[in-house]
């Protein structure tokens, strides 16, 4: 005979899936059945983008997209939870929204080059988020593309709180600043510490490049040989050799290398110096606000915001490699973002770092 234990679990399980099915069936979001079940927050349900809905992306682009509700729905939608900090270090609420992965967007956009471009892919492109009311967060292209898909920045349409479900009785919990539905789309950076590049009411995004100061980097050379074992850091349009005295030397084990376009390269090691450090110890003053254009020996280029190398876990991982798997790199010094999902932001043979300020 089965446990008392046994029967609340398979009555809960039957009441769940009777409140689930109420919902779908409806078409309604009725959260009110499903938080009678669990006396918690509800659970995660299918959401529909908002009818009115848009959203319209430009710049070096092929043509101009754009989305409506119905377009927006067809995408793959994702669940993320978030902990919302102010970047004053204030407390804003837990949420789970509905939305949309910048990964599954923008690889159904097609970059375009604009005529006589010094480097032919989007990597060094920057991307601009606009809101209704005119406001703007800039993010480099590869950090919306290459990395992996906790890490990806989404375009959300639906917020719910999340609640505590150990309150006493009449007990108030006001820890969330948010309340109600979102104002259109909601950009959200869980990999990232605070809201900073968080943006309400997404109606734009623009890809574009940014204007580069007067600097000498090598120019796009494809197919051409050559390699690299010291650096030149470029501020202000001024060149000068980059030191590594005193920049801390890091490793990884069991580094898992794929490409976007030929696919699996390897299980790697790799040993370097760390990458913030490097930058830190040559572009004095340079921080989260800061941008950075790494450049190798053959003119490939990548774009990085200082934001995501120094505020985030996979930033404070990267690394300068001159050694992997046992010897000296093909092209001697390497550019190493290792929790990448694809290796295209790997620059082999580096040569030159470039602050931008703003971009």
């Amino acid at each position: 005979m089965p446990s008392t234990k046994s029967l609340f679990r398979c009555t809960l399980t039957a009441l769940c899936a009777a409140a689930l099915c109420l919902t779908a069936c409806s078409g309604e979001r009725d959260y009110a059945a499903v938080m009678a079940v669990t006396g918690a927050t509800p659970i995660a349900l299918r959401e529909q983008v908002p009818a009115g809905t848009s959203l319209e992306v430009s710049g070096l682009t092929k043509q101009v997209y754009r989305f409506d509700d119905d377009s927006l729905s067809a995408l793959a939608g994702t669940y993320v939870r978030t902990r919302e900090v102010s970047p004053e270090g204030e407390f804003l609420g837990t949420y789970r929204y509905s939305g949309i992965s910048l990964v599954h967007l923008l690889e159904g956009i097609a970059p375009k080059n604009e005529e006589g471009a010094a480097f032919d892919r989007p990597l060094d492109m920057a991307v601009t988020f606009v809101s209704g009311s005119g406001s703007r967060v800039d993010f480099g292209y590869g950090e919306l593309t290459m990395v992996d898909d906790a890490d990806a920045p989404v375009l959300a349409y639906s917020r719910t709180e999340l609640r505590p479900n150990k309150l006493k009785k009449g007990q108030v919990y006001d820890k969330n600043r948010h309340h109600g539905p979102l104002k259109g789309l909601r950009l959200i950076c869980p990999s990232e510490p605070d809201t900073g590049r968080y943006l309400d009411d997404v109606v734009k995004i623009v890809l574009r490049r940014p204007s580069l100061p007067a600097g000498d980097i090598p120019a796009m050379q494809r197919g051409a040989k050559c390699s690299s074992n010291a650096l030149t850091g470029i501020r202000d349009g001024k060149g000068a050799p980059m030191s590594l005295q005193g920049v801390a030397r890091v490793s990884i084990d069991g580094w898992v290398r794929t490409g976007h376009g030929r696919g699996y390269k390897g299980i790697s090691s790799a040993q370097g110096y760390s990458l913030a450090g490097l930058l830190k110890r040559n572009f004095p003053g340079a921080g989260a606000g800061s941008y950075f254009l790494f450049v190798a020996c053959d003119g490939y280029r990548v774009l990085f915001s200082g934001r995501e190398i120094f505020e985030t876990g996979r930033g404070k991982r990267m690394m300068l490699i001159d050694r992997m798997d046992g010897t000296t790199p093909p092209g001697g010094l390497m550019l190493g973002p290792v929790d990448d999902y694809f290796v295209d932001r790997d620059v082999w043979g580096l040569s030159h770092i470039m602050l931008l300020e703003k971009i």
